[in-house]
């Protein structure tokens, strides 16, 4: 029986290239875009503006990123203790920059560990929101 010679060390590899893209997307979960005590967004983002002071302009990703079916942009803003105000405000101004560029966002305020806002492009699911909920009408 022959056996391939230098073949035995592909498998180590791909059990360690698998451990370092499970450790690496972890990181960046956690570094990019979500405080902690914060609730995961619905879908995996394809595109995150952080907004920081230094930040390049929303406009910018929004040229940049071309959306696909069913993506969603989503404001989303994280607050601290007494940073509501100013982040709800941070907030609408990326939505307000989003809808001069032909884009209805969607715009989530929740209170969080650290002050954080963002704009993410999403794969995300239809909340399904009053679904269930019909309306009578009295006679």
């Amino acid at each position: 029986m022959m056996r391939a010679a230098g073949g035995n060390w592909l498998v180590p590899l791909a059990d360690l290239s698998l451990i370092l893209f499970i450790v690496t997307g972890g990181a960046l979960n956690a570094s990019l875009g979500r405080p902690e005590g914060a609730a995961p967004a619905e879908g995996v983002a394809a595109a995150i503006h952080v907004d920081v002071p230094g930040a390049p302009p929303l406009e910018e990703m929004l040229a940049d990123h071309a959306i696909s079916e069913g993506e969603r942009l989503t404001v989303l803003g994280y607050y601290a203790q007494g940073d509501r105000t100013d982040v709800a405000q941070r907030a609408e101004r990326l939505a307000d920059e989003a809808i001069a560029a032909g884009i209805e966002p969607r715009v989530i305020v929740q209170p969080a560990a650290e002050t954080l806002v963002i704009a993410r492009f999403a794969h995300d699911a239809d909340p399904g929101l009053a679904r269930g909920l019909q309306v009578i009408e009295e006679e």
